[in-house]
């Protein structure tokens, strides 16, 4: 955690470093195409397959047998895969490439389009051919090696790139370093996994058994299909936008959604650093200790993520004003939507979590694709009546009906076999009281008037740190659920100040 927060913190200011180059210097059209040309490739990388996950999924148990003929096994399947998978995402980018103009909504001011869009899937495609050794890094529990030397390479890049802007104005020449600096990381972390794990680097031809490989394609297959949904749901919006409003409008949004994945990120840290433990409590504890864990990720999940929402409602224009400038500003109804969406997306995590580490990812696996089916069918609906809000309403729509009560209900119903109706009335229960905070703030903030924009920004920023904290403090101060966060909290200093002098002597 200390390592990807970290690594996160510091991409997340060289992001908003580079991203204010590039629009003072290139514009806003090309960071739409920049937006909708990332899309593109996040829905190639359909052709994944869900491999990573089921990979480093599958080298848990060989790993700490410590089988190294099994794991040979799985990373000779995984080369091949993914060398493959390479091979395709190339073909079918390059099929794209006679229909790129009618994504976009109207005529673009950026040259060369079909060469910069080539390097984004150059970008893509050979990333494939030297990323897989990472999964036993990721496996065995030393992901912070791959934090590290990500941010190293994002520092320097990122350098560079800024140097290239700004003296070049060549966004051509700035994706070509992307690139190199991509390939270089990916040959250096892979010669990492060979330092690390000397027996990967011996020729051999072990090979999986057929029941082995049979259990492997089952999981995969599961995964194949949350793949595409969350590929779908994810990568569609930009596309809609682009085709149907225009790609300046992407460029804008991409500002949103850069800070919105940021905090994603930053979040997700958090609570799937737990997912591990979460699998060792379903084959060790009692229902009832399962259950009251799962309240407990909820509850947090719910405080995280409402304090954001409340944060991103009173502080998001204003802090891309103070960025960017008002032309860069949607309007409240866009934002709510916006924020409506993110808020729904990170209120799922408690049960994604469960439905992970517990197996029941395979029951109702085809309920993935409906969702994005609804997801695609909605916002293509909205989008004419609602323009950019109903993109995200349809995802929002599309959540609701399939994964908001389908993934507690499996758990409730098979884990934990009791009625998730109490789940529920917590869920509207937080919702609401997340709502009526938000709107409490802005309206202490909008009640007294700071003209000048920073000192308003700051006032603001000072009401959500105190408003929402205290208020669920207050309401939840004697729930078991945030006794038993505060006790555990407690008892993590002195063990945290216990290791560091055994470390030391």
């Amino acid at each position: 955690m200390i390592y990807g927060l970290t690594g996160q913190i510091i991409s997340i200011v060289m992001s908003f470093i580079v991203r204010t180059v590039f629009i003072y210097t290139l514009g806003i059209e090309y960071l739409g195409v920049e937006g909708l040309f990332s899309s593109i490739l996040l829905m190639l990388s359909l052709a994944n397959l869900g491999f990573d996950t089921a990979m480093i999924y599958s080298m848990y148990k060989p790993l700490a047998d410590k089988d190294k003929y099994k794991i040979q096994a799985l990373m000779n399947l995984y080369k091949k895969a993914y060398r493959l998978i390479g091979f395709v995402v190339f073909i079918i980018g390059l099929a794209i490439v006679p229909i790129l103009p009618n994504l976009m909504n109207g005529t673009t001011s950026v040259e060369h389009i079909n060469i910069i869009y080539m390097l984004f899937l150059l970008n893509s495609a050979s990333s494939y051919y030297f990323v897989y050794k990472q999964s036993i890094i990721i496996a065995d529990q030393k992901n912070y090696i791959i934090s590290k030397v990500h941010t190293k390479f994002v520092i320097i890049s990122n350098v560079i790139q800024v140097i290239l802007l700004i003296s070049t104005r060549n966004y051509i020449v700035v994706l070509i370093i992307q690139i190199l600096f991509r390939i270089i990381e990916n040959i250096y972390l892979a010669k990492k996994a060979n330092d690390l794990y000397p027996f990967l680097k011996v020729k051999n031809k072990a090979k999986l058994t057929n029941e082995e490989k049979k259990d492997f394609f089952e999981n995969l297959y599961s995964l194949l299909l949350y793949k595409i949904s969350g590929v779908v749901i994810n990568g569609t919006d930009n596309i809609i936008i682009a085709a149907f409003l225009g790609i300046a409008i992407v460029g804008i949004y991409s500002n949103y959604l850069l800070i919105l994945m940021t905090l994603s990120t930053l979040l997700s840290y958090i609570f799937y650093s737990v997912t591990a433990s979460v699998g060792n409590l379903h084959v060790t504890e009692s229902t009832e200790k399962k259950y009251f864990i799962f309240r407990v990720i909820h509850f947090l999940n719910f405080w995280t993520y409402g304090f954001c929402v409340i944060c991103l409602w009173n502080l998001l224009n204003p802090f891309i004003t103070l960025w960017l400038g008002e032309a860069y500003v949607f309007d409240k109804l866009i934002v709510l939507c916006i924020l409506f969406n993110f808020l729904t997306a990170g209120m799922q995590n408690a049960s994604t979590i469960y439905r992970e580490t517990t197996g029941l990812f395979k029951k109702g696996k085809y309920r993935p694709i409906i969702a994005a089916v609804i997801n695609i069918v909605a916002s293509l609906l909205l989008v004419n009546n609602l323009g950019l809000a109903g993109v995200f309403l349809g995802t929002v729509f599309s959540r609701l009906c399939t994964y908001f009560w389908f993934d507690p209900y499996v758990i409730f119903k098979y884990l934990f076999q009791r009625s998730v109706q109490s789940y529920f009335k917590n869920y509207i229960f937080y919702f609401l009281l997340i709502i009526a905070i938000a709107y409490l703030t802005d309206l202490l903030g909008s009640y007294i008037l700071v003209h000048n924009p920073m000192l308003n920004f700051i006032f603001r920023g000072i009401l959500c740190l105190i408003v929402p904290n205290l208020v669920f403090f207050i309401l939840f101060r004697r729930s078991e659920e945030l006794k038993y966060v505060l006790n555990l909290m407690k008892k993590m200093i002195p063990i945290n100040v216990n290791r560091r002098k055994g470390l030391s002597s």
